[in-house]
C-alpha cells in the first residue's frame, strides 16, 4: 500500500478548512494549524454564490452550511433618495445564499473531521520553506510533502517564501455587525432582497442571514472618523439612511471595523509550499467572492494533486494548478476593485454609471464571471435547475 502524502496547512479559516477537506477526501494525511485557541470565523455574515455552493456540495458540507440560511431572490441598489437604481433578479439556476460565517466554518470543520483532518490550535505559523516546512513562533517546525499557507492578508507564509509583489489597503472600509431580526424589519414588498443603499461616500448594506438575524455592513472611507467609529454614531447613519433607522438603532456593541486589502503574489507556490485565499489573492468584498474564491481554489488544488503518487511531482502539479485557476481569480479581483471605485462618484453620476453598466450584457458577464464559473472538481454535479427537473 502506498504511503499517504502529507499536507500541513497554516490557517483554520474558510479557505484552510475547505482545502483540508478536499485533500482529506483524496487520501492525504492533513493537519491544520490555527493561531487562535479555537477555530473562529472572522467577520459576521457571508455571501455564497453558485460557485461556492457547488464547492460545498463537492466537499459534503452543503447541508450543514446552508441550514436555515437566507436565500435571496433580488440584489437591489438604492440611491441617496431611497429610489431604486437597479433591482436585479437572481436566476433560479444561479443560487445565492447568505449565512453566518461561524456556521459555514463549523460545517467545513465537521466535514474535515469526517475525513480524518487534525486541527491543532494555539499554533502561530511564522514562516514556511520550499521544502514543505511550516515554522512556528514557539520554535517548532514540521515538515510534510506539501505546506500550504492560507493565513490571511498578512500571510507570514507568503512573506517568508518571497512571493509577495503587492499588498495594499483600500481607502474604503466597513463596520460589520449582526442584529436581531424583528417582524416588519423589511417591508413585505422588499422580502427576499439584499439591499445596498448609497449616500455620498457612505453605503449601508442590509443582508438577512437567517430568520432571526440580519447582517449589516456600513461602509465609508477610512478617513471618515465620525462614520467609522465602532461605537456607532447612530444619529449620523440614520440621517444618511432614514428609511433604515429602525435597524441602525438596534446595532449593539459587537461591531468590527476594517479596511479592505488587495494582495498579489509572484507565483502561488515555491517548491513544496503553496498559498491561496487572502494570502495569495485578497480582494475587496464587493462581489461577495473572497471566501468563494478561497474555497474554490482549495478544491482545485486537491484535484491538481489527486493523481500525484510521488512527492517529487508536487511542484509541477502546483504550477499546473496555478496556470489553470489564476486567470479567473485575477479577473474577479480586478472587477471587485473596479466596483469599489463607484463609491467615490457623485451620487447622480454613480446612479447613471451603475444603470448603464449593469444593463450592458458584457459588463454583467464580467461582474458575475466568478459566480457563474464551474469550479474544478464539481463537474460531476448536475446544475441546480437540472436537479430540480430530475426530481420532478
Amino acid at each position: 500500500m502506498a504511503k499517504k502524502l502529507k499536507a500541513v496547512i497554516a490557517g483554520g479559516g474558510l479557505g484552510g478548512m475547505a482545502t483540508a477537506v478536499a485533500l482529506g477526501m483524496r487520501g492525504w494525511d492533513v493537519t491544520v494549524y490555527e493561531r487562535q485557541n479555537a477555530l473562529r470565523a472572522a467577520g459576521s455574515g457571508i455571501y455564497i454564490w453558485e460557485n461556492g455552493l457547488r464547492v460545498l456540495e463537492a466537499l459534503g458540507a452543503y447541508d450543514a452550511a446552508v441550514e436555515g440560511a437566507f436565500h435571496g431572490h433580488y440584489f437591489e441598489q438604492r440611491d441617496n433618495r431611497g429610489e431604486i437604481i437597479e433591482s436585479a433578479p437572481i436566476p433560479a439556476d444561479k443560487r445565492l445564499i447568505t449565512v453566518k460565517r461561524s456556521q459555514l466554518l463549523a460545517a467545513l470543520a465537521e466535514a474535515a473531521r469526517k475525513h480524518g483532518v487534525r486541527v491543532e490550535t494555539s499554533m502561530e505559523v511564522i514562516g514556511a520553506t520550499p521544502r514543505g516546512e511550516l515554522l512556528f513562533a514557539n520554535g517548532q517546525r514540521v515538515r510534510a510533502d506539501l505546506a500550504i499557507g492560507v493565513d490571511g492578508i498578512w500571510s507570514r507564509v507568503r512573506l517568508s517564501l518571497g512571493l509577495e509583489i503587492l499588498h495594499e489597503q483600500t481607502v474604503e472600509g466597513a463596520l460589520r455587525t449582526v442584529i436581531p431580526a424583528q417582524p416588519g424589519d423589511i417591508p413585505e414588498q422588499d422580502g427576499g432582497k439584499y439591499i445596498e443603499n448609497w449616500n455620498g461616500k457612505r453605503r449601508f448594506l442590509i443582508t438577512p442571514i437567517n430568520d432571526d438575524e440580519i447582517y449589516l455592513a456600513l461602509t465609508c472611507p477610512g478617513n471618515d472618523e465620525a462614520a467609522r467609529a465602532t461605537t456607532v454614531d447612530k444619529a449620523l447613519w440614520s440621517a444618511d439612511f432614514p428609511a433604515w433607522r429602525h435597524l441602525i438603532e438596534r446595532i449593539g456593541a459587537e461591531v468590527s471595523w476594517g479596511v479592505y486589502s488587495v494582495t498579489k503574489a509572484r507565483t502561488w507556490s515555491s517548491g513544496h509550499a503553496a498559498i491561496l485565499g487572502d494570502a495569495a489573492h485578497a480582494q475587496p468584498p464587493n462581489l461577495g467572492q473572497g471566501g468563494g474564491m478561497a474555497m474554490q481554489m482549495g478544491l482545485a488544488l486537491s484535484v491538481a494533486l489527486a493523481d500525484v503518487r510521488d512527492a517529487r511531482d508536487i511542484p509541477a502539479a502546483l504550477e499546473a494548478w496555478e496556470a489553470a485557476e489564476r486567470p479567473l481569480v485575477e479577473h474577479c479581483q480586478k472587477w471587485s476593485c473596479l466596483y469599489g471605485e463607484v463609491a467615490f462618484l457623485p451620487d447622480e453620476v454613480r446612479t447613471r454609471t451603475i444603470r448603464a453598466a449593469m444593463s450592458d450584457p458584457w459588463v454583467s458577464a464580467q461582474v458575475f464571471r466568478a459566480a457563474n464559473s464551474l469550479p474544478t472538481g464539481t463537474e460531476h454535479l448536475l446544475p441546480w435547475s437540472e436537479r430540480a427537473r430530475v426530481a420532478v
